[in-house]
């Protein structure tokens, strides 16, 4: 009797994931049939975003569409596992999830490493933190600042105005005692070791103090087209 018992055990193994499951099941379908409905309209949403915009903004809109997508169907094969009670699906399901959990995972660990990269030095006498292209290592130099990814953000920040949003009435004491942007204090102001003189937050003037040795210092204009856009600050 023990080995007839035993025999139909191994008969159907994938019959235990199956028990396991029912306890949940109502639950489980519940879940991702919310969860469908939610990944359904996002992917809907930003696929109607993404042609209806334009380039600038689809640097948004096209990762968009794959973490959508993506969730669309981890969802959709919970849903259809949960219903069918469906072992293949849940391995499918499960998979999904896993490889998920491992993207976010990497990318945090992405996100941590370039962290410890950015170094800002901070002026003195000022709040104003500077960056330099040089003080990145070579791999982040190599997979973040790319010519032709910059080339695209470039345009697109010349487009927005991004440096038009600074008060152009603040007097040079309240700027130098602001905490800018990364993008505010790299793309629309010089570098603070230029030595010009501040007239504006984006208009600055050649001062006796004119470092004409620093390479950014000479890409600089007073141009809203140009600003510092160029340089490697």
């Amino acid at each position: 009797m023990a080995r007839d018992k035993e025999e139909q055990n191994n008969e159907n193994p994938s019959s235990f994931i199956k028990n396991i499951s029912v306890p949940f099941n109502t639950i489980f379908l519940i879940s991702t049939a919310i969860f469908l409905v939610a990944a359904a309209f996002w992917f809907v949403t930003v696929i109607t975003l993404h042609y209806r915009t334009d380039e600038c903004n689809r640097f948004v809109t096209t990762p968009g569409i794959f973490i959508s997508f993506s969730l669309l169907a981890m969802s959709l094969t919970g849903f259809y596992a949960a219903y069918f009670k469906s072992d293949c699906l849940f391995r499918i399901h499960f998979f999904i999830f896993f490889l998920w959990m491992f993207v976010v995972v990497s990318k945090a660990i992405f996100v941590i490493f370039l962290h410890k990269e950015t170094n800002p030095r901070l002026f003195p006498g000022t709040k104003i933190q500077e960056f330099r292209y040089e003080d990145y290592s070579g791999w982040v130099s190599r997979l973040v600042i790319k010519d032709d990814e910059w080339y695209r953000t470039r345009r697109c920040l010349v487009k927005d105005n991004v440096c038009n949003r600074l008060n152009h009435k603040m007097p040079a004491s309240e700027f130098y005692q602001m905490n800018l942007t990364p993008i505010q204090s790299g793309c629309c102001k010089p570098p603070l070791s230029c030595g010009l003189n501040y007239e504006k937050p984006n208009m600055w003037a050649v001062s006796r103090y004119y470092n004409n040795l620093e390479v950014d210092c000479k890409r600089w204009n007073n141009s809203a087209d140009t600003l510092c856009f160029d340089c490697d600050s």
